[in-house]
This record gives C-alpha cells, sequence and structure tokens, in this order.
C-alpha cells in the first residue's frame, strides 16, 4: 500500500503562524485590559507582548497547520457528490420543504411565547418614526416602512397592532427558517451526505439564538436572511457550469440577495465597496482566476447598483431626512473621550496627568458636548456618541483630523486601548463584556440577547405582550438575561461572539492549504462586513448573528463540497 504524504509549503505554515501571533496578541492585551482596566504601553511591555505573541504564535500556527496535514493524510479519500449516503434521488425542493417545515415547528414554542414579537433594540424607536410619520435613514428605512406596513394592517383590517406586529414576526421567523433550509437543500444538492446534513438541520432548529432573533423585530434578523441567501448564491456563482439557464438563476439570486444586503443594513453596500476592491487586483494578476472573478465583480456592481437605486427610491419615496452620521465616528469618539480623561485635567481618573494642550482640550469640549467625555464606558461608544456635536467634524475637518492626529502621535497607547476595549467581544473568546454593556438599569432583558421591551411607550401605540406560553417565557427570559450561555463550560465557544473572526481566518488559511483558491473568494464580503463591525459602536450579538449563522454552510461549501466547483 503507498504511504501518503502531503506536502506544505513554507508560506501556509507563514499565514497559520500570522493568524496565531495575532490571536496570541488579541488574547494578551485583551486579557491585560481586562483584568487591569487600562494598559501603559512601556517600551518593556510592548516588547514583551510583541515576543511572547510572536513565539506562541508561530507555535500555535504550526500546531494548527501539522494537524490538518496529518488529518489530510489519515483521512479516507472521498468521491466527491454523489457518494454513498447522498441520496441523489431525493428532489431538492422536498429537502428544502421538509427543513422549512422542521426548523419553523422547532421555532414555533418561542414566537408564542414571546407573542406578538420581542420587540427590543431599536423598536421603540422606529414605532416612534413611524407614529410620528418622521422618517430617517438612520435605521434602514426599508425595514422602518416593512414595519409600518404590518402596523397599519393589523389596526385597519383586524383592528390590533399587536396583531399585525405578530403576523409579521410569523412571516420573519419563516423568511429566516426558509434561508436556512436553501443552505440545506443547497448542501444536498452538492452531494452531502445524510449524516452531516442532519447535524445541519438540527443546528439550524436548535440553535438557541435562532429561537430569540427569528422573532426579534430588527433589521439584523432580516439582514441575516439576505446575507445566508448572498453566500449561497455566492457558491454557486463560483461553480464553472454549461447550463446557462442554471448560472443565470444564481446569478439572480446573488443580485436579489445583495439588494436586500443593502436595503436592511446601512454597512451593506461597504462590505460589497471592500469586496469589489479586493476583487480587482485578483482579476489583474491572476489569470486562472480572471473568468470567475470577472464573473463576480459584474453581478456584484449589478447588486451594488440595484441596491443603491433601491435605498434611493424607498429615501425620496418616503420623505426621509438624513440622519446623523455619528456611528461611522464611534472608534474617533471613543479614543478623544479615554485621552481627555488620561490627560484632559478633568478630574475624573486619578491617573489623568493633565498634559494636554489647551487648544486640543477646546477642540473636543466642541465636539464632545456638555463634558460628555465624562460618561465614557470602554466597551460601547453610545454614552459618548450621544453627546457628540459631528458638525464640529465636518466643518472644521481639517482642524478636527489636525487635533486627532497630533493626539495619536503624543497618546498612541490611549488610543489602541479604547479600540481593543471596544472590540473585545469581537477579538477575544474570553472577554464578557460584550454580555454587559446593555445592562444600565435593573430591567430583565439586558444581557447579550436583548428582550427588554419600552413597555409603557408601546402600549401607548397599542402594542402588548399577550403570551401564549408563560411557562417557557419565563424560562427563556431567565437564559437570555442571565447570560446563561457563559456558564456553559466549552459550548460557551459556540456562542460567544470573539471566536467567529478567529473560526473564518483558520478557514481561510485552511482553503489556501488546499489550493482552493476559489473558495477564498466569498471570504472578502465576510472580511468587508467584520470590518464595519470593528468600526462600530460596540459588540452586540445581533451584529455578529449573519456571521455565526452563514458559518457552518460557508465551511461546508468551501471545504466538503468545494472540491466540486
Amino acid at each position: 500500500m503507498e504511504k501518503r504524504t502531503i506536502k506544505v509549503s513554507p508560506a501556509v505554515y507563514l499565514l497559520f503562524g500570522l493568524i496565531g501571533v495575532l490571536f496570541w496578541f488579541f488574547c494578551l492585551t485583551e486579557g491585560d485590559l481586562a483584568e487591569q482596566g487600562n494598559i501603559i504601553w512601556t517600551k518593556a511591555y510592548t516588547v514583551k507582548s510583541m515576543v511572547i505573541s510572536l513565539v506562541g504564535g508561530c507555535l500555535l500556527g504550526g500546531v494548527v497547520c501539522t494537524l490538518f496535514a496529518w488529518w489530510d493524510i489519515v483521512r479516507k479519500p472521498e468521491d466527491g457528490p454523489g457518494r454513498p449516503g447522498a441520496a441523489p434521488g431525493v428532489r431538492t425542493w422536498k429537502v428544502f420543504a421538509v427543513s422549512l417545515l422542521l426548523t419553523a415547528l422547532a421555532w414555533l414554542p418561542a414566537y408564542l411565547a414571546y407573542y406578538p414579537a420581542i420587540c427590543a433594540y431599536d423598536t421603540p424607536t422606529q414605532v416612534g418614526q413611524i407614529v410620528n410619520r418622521l422618517y430617517t435613514d438612520h435605521h434602514p428605512l426599508a425595514h422602518t416602512l416593512l414595519l409600518k406596513l404590518f402596523m397599519d394592517f393589523g389596526s385597519g383590517a383586524l383592528g390590533s397592532v399587536t396583531a399585525g406586529i405578530g403576523i409579521y414576526a410569523f412571516l420573519q421567523m419563516l423568511f429566516l427558517a426558509a434561508s436556512l433550509a436553501c443552505g440545506v437543500a443547497l448542501l444536498h444538492r452538492r452531494g452531502l451526505g445524510w449524516g452531516p446534513l442532519i447535524l445541519m438541520q438540527l443546528l439550524c432548529m436548535f440553535y438557541p439564538f435562532h429561537w430569540y432573533m427569528g422573532i426579534t423585530v430588527t433589521k439584523d434578523t432580516v439582514f441575516t436572511a439576505f446575507f445566508v441567501l448572498l453566500m449561497l448564491a455566492f457558491y454557486e456563482l463560483l461553480r464553472e457550469s454549461d447550463d446557462k439557464a442554471r448560472r443565470l438563476r444564481g446569478g439572480i439570486g446573488f443580485l436579489f440577495a445583495a439588494a436586500g444586503v443593502i436595503l436592511f443594513r446601512n454597512n451593506g453596500k461597504y462590505a460589497f465597496l471592500i469586496l469589489l476592491i479586493l476583487l480587482v487586483p485578483v482579476f489583474l494578476f491572476s489569470k486562472r482566476s480572471r473568468r470567475c472573478c470577472r464573473r463576480i465583480i459584474l453581478w456584484s456592481v449589478g447588486g451594488l447598483l440595484l441596491g443603491s437605486l433601491l435605498l434611493n427610491a424607498v429615501f425620496r419615496l418616503s420623505g426621509a431626512q438624513q440622519g446623523d452620521r455619528r456611528e461611522i465616528l464611534s472608534v474617533p469618539i471613543q479614543q478623544l473621550a479615554r485621552t481627555m480623561l488620561y490627560h484632559g485635567g478633568v478630574d475624573v481618573l486619578p491617573e489623568d496627568d493633565n498634559t494636554m494642550d489647551e487648544a486640543d482640550k477646546a477642540l473636543i469640549d466642541a465636539f464632545i458636548l456638555n463634558e460628555g467625555y465624562k460618561k465614557y464606558r470602554p466597551s460601547i461608544a453610545d454614552p459618548v456618541k450621544q453627546q457628540t456635536y459631528t458638525h464640529a467634524a465636518l466643518y472644521r475637518a481639517k482642524e478636527f483630523v489636525s487635533t486627532y492626529l497630533g493626539l495619536f502621535l503624543r497618546y498612541p497607547g490611549d488610543y489602541l486601548n479604547a479600540a481593543l476595549a471596544m472590540n473585545a467581544g469581537y477579538l477575544y473568546p474570553n472577554d464578557e463584556s460584550h454580555a454587559y454593556i446593555n445592562v444600565t438599569d435593573q430591567r430583565v432583558g439586558r444581557g447579550y440577547i436583548q428582550t427588554c421591551w419600552e413597555e409603557e411607550y408601546l402600549n401607548e401605540q397599542g402594542i402588548y405582550k399577550e403570551s401564549g406560553w408563560n411557562r417557557l417565557y419565563e424560562k427563556l427570559e431567565r437564559w437570555a438575561d442571565a447570560n446563561a450561555y457563559l456558564k456553559l463550560p466549552i459550548l460557551k465557544y459556540f456562542f460567544v461572539p470573539g471566536v467567529w473572526i478567529w473560526l473564518y481566518l483558520v478557514l481561510l488559511a485552511r482553503l489556501v492549504m488546499l489550493k482552493r483558491y476559489k473558495q477564498c473568494i466569498p471570504l472578502a464580503l465576510v472580511g468587508g462586513y467584520f470590518l464595519t463591525l470593528l468600526l462600530g459602536p460596540g459588540v452586540q450579538m445581533r451584529y455578529i448573528y449573519p456571521l455565526m449563522t452563514a458559518f457552518p454552510f460557508i465551511l461546508i461549501l468551501s471545504v466538503d463540497c468545494g472540491k466540486c466547483c
């Protein structure tokens, strides 16, 4: 019997090592920041952290890469699509229908428990816009108007706004379930065996966050469904097929999902722009992938244009006003606030050395009003952001940029600490600050999974809690509010947001190792979306939820079924 060997190039070991170094660095620094509250970036600490990260990261990356190489040696050769257990005689539409039915039935108890829906997050603000007919694009207008449609239907046709919200939540739940069923059906069509397919179906049915997010009235749930559909269509576009009708259907699906992604999250278009920026050099310098890249670029540009046109049309037809763009300044806001507390002489922290220039203090006071920097919380930008006067940054842009960069050169450690603290939840698997950033009072439902209603205001608008399963409601509330997932050893890492970027990066390195370079292309869109999260106001489950939901499908389509492309 011939002995199988797998050759791994030094470049692959280098890639795994680089990921390991980054992982070690963020674990080390985020852990120190969480324990100490502040890091003094002395030369000694900087050198120590770099050396430890370099040594530990290279060892970790080397071990992971070696384990993958060992796995490739010992595993049995796979037959690809049509291998035993794939059940090619079962129609794909039947798999879709059964998957949708089972998933919806599994989620139905949560729907009954929280009927008409979980009206947390931005729901009160959006309801206020609907009631007052004063729309802004701070929250996606498409979602606000969709919510208005069902509120009006419930009020007019059913005599109950609550019923209208309940119908909306039920249809939203079905849409999310349908997107996952599309993924299960696609995996079946690609020849995945019954065993893994059943495991995927069980994950869709019983992953706890699906129960909550499926019935939460928020743009993020609709966005997640479109994001999953977009990634599925992306992998279909990668397939080289002579069936023009099939290619066209895949492209139209991609176009539809891309428009939905752009309509239902304001940062959706930025993820697409990053994807296009990364695709251009691949198209120019890679002859092997040029045809595929050209197809992806054309459909991506089409999706970006369609989504932007629809977005503009919704904006004009609704008569909406442009919302404040302070969201994109979340990181600078945190950095300036932290620097002011440590160096502005504001008498909040004993470490304040009052070394900042008066001119810089004056500009920050013009940008962050009413000493709003005193409300600084390391993990979330909202308390300070609400006090910012963004016009100071727009109309005094040159002065603002000069001050911002000057303070960065003078206090780089504080800028880095502010960014690390705000994004700890995305970068550090053992972070727990993400679970408590919304705990500002004694009300329940303010944990990582938010279920807290602004009941008094929503009741005034005719929206009432009418749970159809009180005992289950109480259990689900306790699990959510107590952040119970953090108490699960090992299993908690399937829930915390700080593991997902590392899973995606390891997947990227694994695909490079297998020389499946085309399957790396969709990860550029994932990276673009994740980058917008790092620039956002804080870590919330609803923001990372699309990447959590899509990952199992991306993993199987790129690694197990990737050889079929």
